[in-house]
């Protein structure tokens, strides 16, 4: 076994700007030129980064027990959502993930189906106004308040189309404002008032109010069908569950923002490549007429919008929302013959071994049929939008399902594409978002 490849400090800091800005496509250049398994750093400031299925799956399903997420990627993130999910870890996780996955189970979430026929129609008419007006329309924020108001809906029970902008607003703040954190560490804390600090604290002081306003309102007027918010509050009552108040809270604000923000950044960019890609927008209308000949989708037309599936496919795997994953080991372990210390970070990254091109063909080109039914699938570990293993996101069915229906939606409708010399740069903040939002044109669809 050939000694592990090793990126000193002194070459890390000589792309801290780039590792600052642009960390996925960093990783992902890094994966190709030293290897699958790379020491970065050293001493207590280094980590290990894993570019192999072999290796992602040994962290993240075969030895998870020996990996936790205490790093600093979550510990900013417990900032906002507190230990929710998605930063808790063993037997409070593992008790809060059985009660909670009955709700989403796939017969639930085909509830979704109708659902997003009620709150559609708005961004059908501001669309449409667009397209008649020659005005141009953001489709990351239009995705983003779209998929808030599913999720709480959905989850929640609740309607909140008239905050809709403003909680986009303050969760897009709070989540930026954890980046900087975690880029610029020499920031000032957050006990400082700087006009950072303070907007970020008018953010999560919106976030905390919304959540506690959906849970007194659940207390007040308990749902006629159980949502998930229905399940918490049940289990709060519970007698030996140990569930309180914050508990309940913490769980509410992670699927508030982790519902909404990973799926509408994936649709954004389904957007934008269908844009470059054009020639697949009278595929997907065919599909879409010969499927649903001119009505809405229902539960019976899911599986058979087979193309538009394999186009939100493609899209999590060139820009999969969670572009990074941590951990920390528990415990000194073996990956693919290397030596793992006890305590070493972890760095996984979706962004990059989405396209490694030992499991990918061409692996920078976008081509949906690669996920079509008759094609080879993807190595095990080697697609991984979703994270894997026990951790696999508990939302990974409601995405696909709410994406599906999205665009059936919308395609059936529109055609969008970028206005000439515009210039689209990738973000990677919590999610992978476009640089200044994603202004595009808006045209009719003749089906």
């Amino acid at each position: 076994m050939a000694p592990i490849q090793k990126l000193p400090m002194r070459e890390l800091l000589a792309h801290l700007r780039r590792i600052q800005q642009q960390m996925p496509m960093f990783l992902h250049e890094v994966g190709q030129k030293y290897g699958d398994v790379v020491l970065l750093g050293q001493g207590k400031f280094s980590a290990y980064f894993l570019n192999h299925p072999e290796a992602i799956a040994h962290v993240l399903q075969e030895n998870y027990q020996n990996y936790t997420k205490n790093t600093i990627q979550y510990n900013q993130l417990r900032k906002i959502t507190g230990y929710g999910l998605l930063t808790n870890d063993r037997e409070t996780w593992q008790r809060n993930r059985r009660l909670l996955q009955p709700s989403f189970g796939r017969s639930k979430l085909m509830a979704l189906i109708p659902l997003i026929q009620e709150i559609i129609p708005p961004v059908i008419q501001r669309w449409s106004q667009a397209a008649d007006s020659g005005t141009l329309v953001n489709v990351d924020q239009e995705m983003m308040e779209l998929a808030l108001q599913i999720v709480n809906r959905f989850l929640f029970g609740v309607e909140i189309q008239s905050e809709a902008r403003q909680l986009t607003n303050a969760v897009i703040t709070a989540l930026d404002h954890l980046v900087e954190r975690v880029r610029h560490p020499w920031m000032p804390p957050d006990s400082f008032p700087t006009a950072s600090n303070l907007r970020n604290r008018r953010a999560l002081r919106m976030l905390d109010e919304i959540c506690l306003r959906i849970i007194r309102s659940a207390e007040a007027s308990p749902p006629s069908e159980e949502n998930l918010l229905a399940v918490l509050l049940q289990a709060r009552q519970d007698a030996g569950l140990n569930f309180g108040d914050v508990q309940v809270r913490d769980e509410v604000i992670t699927l508030f923002i982790a519902g909404h923000e990973t799926v509408a950044s994936a649709l954004t960019w389904t957007w934008y490549l269908l844009s470059q890609n054009p020639q697949y927008y009278p595929r997907l209308r065919e599909e879409i007429k010969t499927v649903l000949a001119d009505r809405p989708p229902t539960e019976a037309d899911y599986e058979q919008l087979t193309l538009i599936g394999q186009v939100f496919d493609e899209a999590l795997r060139l820009y999969p929302p969670a572009w990074m994953l941590s951990r920390r080991s528990i415990a000194e372990d073996k990956i693919m013959g290397h030596t793992i210390p006890a305590n070493a970070l972890v760095i996984i990254s979706p962004y990059a071994i989405h396209r490694h091109p030992a499991f990918w063909q061409d692996p920078e080109a976008f081509y949906p049929e690669r996920f079509a039914p008759q094609t080879e699938k993807p190595r095990r570990f080697a697609y991984i939008p979703f994270g894997g293993g026990p951790r696999l996101c508990i939302g990974f069915q409601f995405a696909l399902i709410e994406a599906r229906t999205i665009l059936a939606h919308l395609l059936a409708r529109f055609q969008l594409s970028l206005p000439p010399g515009a210039e689209v740069h990738v973000d990677p903040l919590v999610t992978l978002r476009p640089r200044g939002g994603l202004w595009m044109q808006v045209k009719h669809a003749q089906l």
